[in-house]
């Protein structure tokens, strides 16, 4: 080669640096890919977790407050079915101890009236044990003890009939029996089932609903928050409405359980306490009146029955000041009179004289007063047995539809909400 050649060659290339002993050579990494696609899926599944839970948790706790309310008025139906049976034993017996006063055949009329309230008795027994299981056992030996009174009255009348004296033992057996056998066992039915009534009444399962609704609808607020920072956008309309309706349905809810709450207190307080009472006021009333009849049957030595009656009608006392029926009070009153001026004849020597009072049908005998009083108590008991009915059906009514409501407003809310985040998430595709 020309040295003319060699001066205008460029130089040759300069070797490669040896890298230093230890070193490790290295290679770019291509970028991560960015994790919003990944947290937006998962949002949305926790979005449609949270709105579908929300439906149904309200659904349930609604439809509970529902059948608590359907349960008091079935308990109430029972209570006022078991103090029926305890009305009408007394007043059976009132009505066979008046009639054994008569003497000899006893009135067609009264005897008639016996033989109705047994039955009534017996069937109001069966419908009971069908209507409640769990007092079933009770009313079955309720029922064995009604057998047994049943058939010691027919002795007492057989005998009486054929003029024995053992028929007034066999009558105050019967009575005796009554109130040492069944009238505890209907005592505890009518406990029992009065505060199975109330507790129903007091059952506020709602505020699950409050509660759980409440965090569901905190996640969909910070999820919102997460979109609006990573988006740099305010609103994102899919998850502005979910929670809205949320929203909506927790104030709604809140507001129709506070209401029916109070509703429910004001029946409790309004109708279901005096219609307790107005049960019982015929009950003891009706015992005071048997055992009116048991005094003078005795004959001068009925002090134990009329200490019975006076216990008696210190609870029909007690009872008339929670029913607060002046008409009631004022009926209760005529009778008690008249069972003083019976008392002043027989503790005066005058024992035909007060069995006329008490067993005559004249518009002041003790029957005819005593008749007024329980005729009126039947419509009273009647009156808020109704009442409480209606005031325990319109609540249950509004329930379900809140129970309906919740559910379709949780899908609602499970749909917009995917919808807001979907249209997210088609920016990254």
């Amino acid at each position: 080669m020309s040295q003319a050649a060699q001066a205008t060659a460029p130089p040759p290339p300069a070797p490669a640096p040896t890298p230093a002993s230890g070193a490790v050579a290295t290679t770019p990494t291509p970028a991560q890919p960015s994790q919003t696609p990944r947290r937006l899926r998962l949002l949305t599944i926790g979005v449609l977790v949270a709105g579908l839970l929300f439906g149904i948790v309200g659904g349930a706790c609604f439809a509970l407050q529902a059948r608590a309310l359907s349960r008091a008025e079935a308990n109430a139906e029972q209570l006022v079915r078991v103090q029926q049976i305890q009305t009408d034993l007394l007043s059976a017996d009132a009505t066979a101890t008046n009639a054994f006063l008569v003497g000899g055949l006893e009135p067609p009329a009264q005897r008639a009236r016996y033989d109705q309230l047994i039955s009534e008795t017996s069937e109001l027994i069966a419908a009971a044990a069908d209507a409640q299981p769990a007092d079933a056992d009770a009313l079955a030996a309720l029922n064995d003890e009604v057998v047994t009174y049943a058939s010691t009255i027919e002795l007492a009348r057989a005998n009486n009939r054929q003029g024995f004296p053992v028929g007034a033992q066999y009558l105050r057996t019967a009575s005796a029996g009554l109130r040492a056998d069944a009238l505890p066992i209907l005592d505890t039915l009518v406990a029992v089932n009065a505060q199975r009534a109330a507790d129903e009444m007091d059952a506020r399962p709602g505020w699950w609903f409050e509660a759980i609704g409440v965090l569901l609808l905190a996640g969909f607020v910070l999820t919102m928050i997460f979109v609006a920072r990573t988006f740099r956008r305010t609103i994102n309309v899919g998850l502005l409405t979910g929670g809205v309706i949320m929203l909506v349905l927790l104030v709604g809810g809140a507001i129709a359980l506070g209401q029916t709450g109070s509703a429910l207190n004001g029946l409790k307080a309004d109708s279901l306490n005096p219609l307790t009472a107005a049960a019982q006021a015929r009950i003891r009333g009706n015992d005071a009146k048997a055992n009116e009849s048991l005094t003078l049957i005795s004959r001068g030595s009925g002090a134990a029955f009329e200490q019975a009656w006076k216990d008696s009608a210190a609870k029909v006392d007690d009872a008339l000041g929670t029913v607060q029926s002046d008409e009631l009070t004022q009926r209760w009153t005529g009778y008690t009179t008249v069972h003083g001026q019976i008392r002043k004849l027989d503790d005066g020597g005058q024992w035909d004289a007060a069995v006329a009072l008490a067993t005559g049908t004249g518009d002041d005998s003790a029957n005819a007063t005593f008749g007024a009083f329980d005729d009126f108590a039947v419509g009273v008991v009647d009156g808020l047995a109704g009442d409480l009915g209606s005031g325990l059906r319109a609540p249950r009514t509004g329930m379900i539809i809140a129970a309906i409501l919740a559910l379709a407003a949780g899908v609602a809310a499970a749909l917009f909400g995917r919808r807001g985040l979907a249209l997210r998430l088609r920016e990254y595709r």
